[in-house]
């Protein structure tokens, strides 16, 4: 087992940052009341809010190009729940614009599926990310 006890901010940010995700695609909330939602419900924690709000609004901004990405692979909107394509755009976000090795996002992603989807999610989640690696 991976230790990330060393990783704890950057683990709660990414969790917070795909709730958020599934807020935003839930209610078609602003962004901005997002964050200031997020900031105040956990003003106590330690979160890279910068890193929240700035990928939020990445999410936000390549919706249709994260959508396009996801159609032209045949997943359509209609065949996920909305949490797993909260997960599909964190994970194609980091992949596109973030800084994070692909193996990496990859892993986030199937422990993000295991800790807040279906006990199955995880497969169509690293089925799906699979299938963008070897296109691009």
């Amino acid at each position: 087992m991976k230790n990330l006890a060393n990783f704890k901010i950057q683990i709660r940010t990414r969790e917070y940052l795909v709730q958020a995700i599934y807020q935003y695609f839930f209610n078609n909330q602003d962004i901005s009341g997002i964050v200031d939602q997020f900031k105040d419900e956990h003003k106590n924690k330690k979160v890279d809010f910068d890193k929240f709000s700035s990928s939020l609004e990445s999410i936000k901004n390549n919706k249709s190009e994260f959508k396009e990405i996801l159609d032209s692979m045949n997943v359509k909107d209609s065949n996920m729940d909305l949490i797993d394509k909260s997960i599909l755009y964190f994970a194609l976000n980091e992949m596109i614009y973030g800084e994070l090795d692909k193996p990496v996002i990859i892993d986030e992603s199937l422990r993000l599926s295991k800790k807040f989807s279906s006990p199955e999610s995880y497969k169509f989640i690293n089925a799906n990310l699979d299938k963008y690696l070897k296109l691009n």
